[in-house]
């Protein structure tokens, strides 16, 4: 089965090709172009990554129907949510907004949202699961939100930090799946792994 993964993080993919059960299937990187600005109230985070999966479900369909046989294809979007004024925090344009953003974060508990979509082939439907998680984030000293900064690992990252990069050990998921703050659907792969596995 040809797999499709149209997201630009390595984490994703990663993950996906460490897991046993999809590895014997072919995993594409397909990137999409979608403007997610369309679909964006940062008043209702939960609500704004199921309409970014759902422009990018769109999006996908129309660039993978294309493709003969059987496929699946997964989108997927995550986002976290600012834990004093409950906005969605995106992802930060500098170093400067990145500072802001984890001092924002220092010390206090946050939610993380994800939502994934899976397409089937010959228009057989999606599923979109939404999913958050409850991450823990310890106090930063100025040592350790200058390593942060300086080592660019908030990049293209929510929030401004990467569960499996620098701030690893500065990070603990208090409740949920560690997964969803890597950026997928834990039921969505649970989903997945059961379409693949028949």
């Amino acid at each position: 089965m040809r797999i499709f993964l149209a997201s630009a993080s390595s984490r994703r993919h990663l993950w996906l090709e460490a897991q046993s059960w999809a590895g014997p299937h072919d995993i594409s990187i397909v990137p999409l172009d979608v403007d997610e600005s369309k679909v964006m109230d940062v008043s209702d985070v939960s609500g704004t990554v199921r309409n970014v999966v759902e422009l990018k479900i769109k999006t996908a369909r129309a660039l993978l129907n294309e493709n003969e046989g059987d496929w699946i294809g997964i989108v997927s979007d995550t986002m976290v949510e600012d834990p004093v004024r409950k906005l969605a925090m995106g992802k930060p344009r500098d170093s400067n907004q990145a500072r802001e953003m984890l001092a924002t974060l220092s010390g206090r508990n946050h939610k993380v949202w994800t939502c994934t979509g899976i397409l089937l082939a010959h228009d057989k439907g999606d599923m979109i699961y939404t999913e958050s998680a409850d991450v823990c984030f310890r106090d930063l000293d100025t040592d350790a939100m200058d390593d942060l900064i300086e080592s660019g690992s908030w990049t293209g990252k929510a929030g401004g930090y990467d569960i499996h990069g620098r701030a690893s050990d500065l990070i603990e998921v208090v409740k949920g799946s560690e997964i969803t703050v890597l950026g997928l659907s834990e039921n969505s792969m649970m989903a997945l792994r059961e379409i693949l596995e028949k």
